[in-house]
């Protein structure tokens, strides 16, 4: 069984606040920067560029920006951890033109927000596969430029939206294994290089970013040599973290600190974190789902509480979920429970996340062990 998965627990996205970085020759200017000659440096907070991507620090995500970076080498790229974060990074921007927001599905706030900066003559485009934004995508005069459909990885349906080649295809099926989707792409990559091969690559490009989560400089280089049509496991840099991430036993490691702190009720798996959290060596709920199924769970549940509110991921677990029609389709499950409790949630059928108040975490649990 493939083990990976899409992030649960990334890194804020980089702060302007950073130095001057360069990654493969091209220059990010989100901090200090020195002029040239012998003046002294200065800040600069400007970042010339005029298109934005905004997405994911996961597989789908790496493989978003590697696409876009086929047709444009010149396009800033933000890794975020979460909407909330992307809505920062969209708010901080005040130079580029045009947007692109991959992977992230829509709440209310980032509409608004997207819909203010088109007004001001941005050009905006959502390219998504969550819930939310498919639905969103049937809305009429929006003013934005939505590409939205579920069953498919983010980096499938922005390959659509692209039609970029050179290596494309085989890329997108790689986010689409990691993602449990499938696609057109997918079936195309199967038949020409075999489902081993795949699965193997989409293994050693999700082990690779999770040795450092926080490493956005990775993702920018993995994503750029992904560009040039080469395999994960043809790029160094990806290839020696993922051999890291296998001789430390990361995985194994996560596993059975997820079996040592499980409660299991009504075939639901829950995991509970406080204000600390044990690691799970950047595996997430990829190691949650695994030990949930392992249990007979049907739905896998992690929760990470503060004070007043919590963050919770659930992922669909076992042969259920492996079917297009779930008993319980977690996204629309957690985007009407927020939406009638206050707070934000979506997702997909199988996979879904919510940040809703502490006090509604047992409400939350006690309503998915009835409809389990």
């Amino acid at each position: 069984m493939f083990l990976g998965h899409s992030s649960d627990f990334l890194a804020d996205a980089r702060k302007d606040t950073h130095a001057q970085i360069k990654v493969d020759g091209m220059q990010e200017r989100n901090g200090i920067s020195a002029q040239a000659g012998n003046e002294p440096a200065q800040l600069s907070w400007k970042d010339d560029r005029r298109t934005h991507l905004i997405t994911r620090g996961n597989v789908d995500g790496i493989v978003s920006a590697a696409l876009f970076y086929a047709r444009d080498p010149g396009l800033r790229v933000s890794f975020v951890t979460s909407t909330s974060a992307a809505l920062d990074v969209v708010r901080r921007d005040i130079q580029s033109k045009e947007f692109f927001i991959v992977d992230l599905g829509i709440t209310p706030e980032l509409v608004k927000n997207l819909q203010d900066k088109a007004k001001l003559g941005a050009k905006i485009h959502l390219l998504d596969h969550h819930q939310q934004t498919e639905a969103f995508a049937l809305v009429q005069n929006s003013g934005l430029d939505v590409h939205a459909y579920q069953g498919a990885s983010a980096a499938s349906v922005a390959l659509d939206y692209l039609k970029v080649n050179h290596g494309s295809e085989r890329l997108a099926a790689i986010a689409d294994i990691v993602e449990y989707c499938q696609s057109p792409y997918l079936a195309k990559a199967e038949a020409e290089y075999g489902w081993e091969r795949l699965r193997e690559e989409a293994r050693i490009l999700d082990y690779s970013w999770r040795f450092m989560v926080d490493d956005d400089r990775f993702r920018q280089v993995a994503a750029r040599k992904l560009a040039e049509g080469l395999w994960p496991s043809e790029v160094g840099e990806i290839h020696r973290r993922y051999l890291q991430v296998v001789n430390e036993g990361r995985w194994e490691r996560a596993l059975e600190k997820v079996r040592s702190r499980l409660v299991v009720k009504d075939r639901v798996g829950v995991l509970r974190f406080g204000r600390y959290r044990t690691s799970l060596f950047g595996f997430g709920t990829r190691a949650l789902a695994k030990v949930a199924e392992e249990e007979g769970c049907s739905v896998a549940v992690m929760i990470n509480s503060r004070k007043k509110r919590s963050s919770l991921s659930l992922r669909g677990v076992g042969a259920e979920y492996a079917g297009k029609r779930p008993r319980l389709n977690l996204g629309e499950f957690v985007n009407q429970f927020t939406a009638e409790y206050g707070l934000s949630g979506g997702g997909h059928p199988s996979s879904a996340g919510a940040k809703i108040h502490t006090r509604d975490v047992p409400r939350l649990l006690q309503e998915v062990y009835c409809l389990v």
